[in-house]
């Protein structure tokens, strides 16, 4: 925690350099010294920044290291994970399916994947296409996440299909916004629902592979290219540390169509020089055609607009196209798009009137004010906006939720002993969804521990809290998302089942403990 703190301090106490200066473009110099800045002050270990303006690419260029400890630097060619900016290629690849009228967007999913169901049968049968890509099922934020992360783990892509259906809505189908992934691995599998190849082999070979991309891939990487990779790394407990379990590797992610893309700079920015010419590639060859574009860059669902957007941005609307944000910025529309997966950050910025693309990819630390920060500080300024200091701009308010957990951790240790002798929570429990965890001793003298079948880092050791509710830690600390365990006892006394929820509110909203409901197996169930 001291080393944020001084990279705080370093980021509130520098001066503005030109990024204030005035209203036009950033040269190159303005933008190395910002992002220079941004990389201090957030705790990031390399950077990568691209910028296309008026089909040109004008700025280029990686920063920092790929991993602590070592010296290679990051490159046009280094491998980033782009997280959820991937959901935008998934839907390019049913744009181009409904181009080739294989796929329409008001299709109905049930019709296309027999097993899918959500928990509301009127609701399965209506489910079409374009709510899979929307955010507007009803479903609440983050909603089956747990099935992804963290990796690895044993679920599969049938495993969420059929889960799904067993999650309550948390508001009317089709009325508000909450961000998932989930519905994008389903969204996934209409490709060989439609075409008998994969989600990955057709973006590889369609998309990818059109573009003439050498360093970026959704499916497997060839042994070869596995190098040159970026590491991610994350604030663990105050300081910054290597996140081993989401390394690049060669095999395809399960998740892959809701983040699973690996992709260099270089590569990046013809995809979005694809994006700015609605789909012609540099070539002239067009991959989905200029409606399928307008159509992925509709609204189709609202979200809603703060005050500090209203009064920093001059923004009037916020929605939610096909894989896109869509919004106003001071008279501008904004097409952008973010990605954060532990240890990875990215953020791609479009203003098509301008014919201006930002793509910022990071390995970790503060991931999603430093790539806010680069990213104003490159678009603000074709905007005719400036002044503003954005690195100072996006420094959080600290706050060490490192040292909360830890004190609830420290009670939960100061002589607490459960309602009921250790042995009687010792057992199977089951959710629908989630699986099965086992509660269990290694010995007599030892506590409770905590074990996912199919996902195994998150297994970690319970100790008791209040009555029948325990805290686990997880052995994994990079997960940062300590939580309550609440068991239940039935008429008897007896302990029948369990429920979670986090420890820290600021617990990442993917650990979406809220939505299990564990059921104590009986013996030989």
């Amino acid at each position: 925690m001291q080393t944020l703190m001084r990279n705080v301090a370093f980021g509130l106490s520098v001066f503005c350099l030109a990024a204030c200066a005035g209203t036009a473009p950033p040269r190159d110099d303005t933008i190395d010294a910002t992002v220079e800045r941004a990389m201090q002050a957030f705790s990031v270990p390399g950077v990568a920044v691209g910028v296309v303006k008026d089909g040109a690419v004008v700025h280029a260029q990686g920063y920092g290291i790929r991993e602590l400890g070592r010296d290679e630097r990051i490159d046009g060619e280094t491998l980033f994970r782009v997280a959820s900016n991937s959901k935008a290629m998934t839907t390019a690849a049913l744009a181009m399916l409904v181009d080739a009228g294989k796929l329409d967007w008001e299709d109905k999913v049930v019709d296309l994947i027999p097993d899918f169901r959500l928990h509301d049968p009127w609701i399965s049968r209506e489910f079409n296409v374009v709510d899979l890509l929307t955010h507007r099922s009803g479903l609440g934020l983050g909603a089956g996440d747990l099935m992804l992360w963290p990796r690895p783990n044993r679920f599969t892509r049938a495993d969420i299909i059929h889960g799904l259906r067993y999650f309550e809505a948390q508001s009317d189908f089709r009325t508000e916004y909450a961000y998932d992934n989930t519905l994008y691995i389903v969204a996934g599998e209409l490709v060989p629902a439609v075409t008998g190849t994969s989600w990955e082999d057709y973006v590889d070979r369609e998309i990818l592979g059109a573009l003439g991309l050498e360093r970026c891939f959704a499916g497997d990487i060839p042994a070869a290219e596995m190098q040159n990779l970026a590491v991610p790394h994350a604030l663990v407990e105050g300081e910054l540390a290597i996140v081993d379990r989401n390394r690049i590797s060669e095999q395809t992610s399960m998740s892959a169509a809701a983040g699973g893309v690996r992709c260099s700079l270089d590569d990046m920015l013809v995809w979005i020089r694809l994006q700015l010419n609605r789909g012609e590639t540099d070539s002239g060859e067009s991959l989905y055609s200029a409606d399928q574009a307008e159509t992925m860059w509709s609204p189709k669902t609202i979200r809603s607009v703060s005050a500090a957007e209203r009064e920093r941005d001059g923004t009037h609307f916020k929605a939610y196209g096909l894989g896109w944000r869509l919004a106003d910025v001071h008279g501008y529309k904004e097409v952008a798009h973010t990605g954060t997966f532990t240890g990875w950050g990215s953020n791609i910025v479009l203003i098509p009137e301008l014919d201006l693309g930002v793509i910022v990819l990071t390995n970790g630390g503060m991931t999603g004010p430093a790539r806010a920060a680069i990213a104003d500080s490159i678009v603000r300024p074709y905007l005719g906006v400036g002044g503003v200091d954005w690195v100072a701009e996006y420094m959080p308010e600290e706050r060490n939720t490192a040292d909360e957990d830890f004190d609830v951790l420290a009670a939960a240790l100061d002589g607490r002993r459960a309602a009921k002798p250790l042995e009687a929570y010792v057992g199977d429990y089951l959710d629908p969804w989630f699986g099965d965890v086992r509660i269990y001793r290694e010995g007599e003298e030892d506590g409770l521990w905590f074990a996912s079948v199919k996902s195994p880092r998150m297994q970690g050791q319970l100790w008791p809290w209040e009555g029948n509710s325990f805290v686990v830690r997880w052995t994994d600390r990079s997960l940062q998302a300590d939580a309550f365990v609440h068991f239940g006892i039935d008429g008897e006394g007896a302990i029948d089942g369990m429920t979670m929820e986090p420890v820290s509110p600021e617990t990442d909203w993917s650990f979406n403990y809220g939505d299990l409901r564990f059921t104590k197996r009986s013996r030989g169930q």
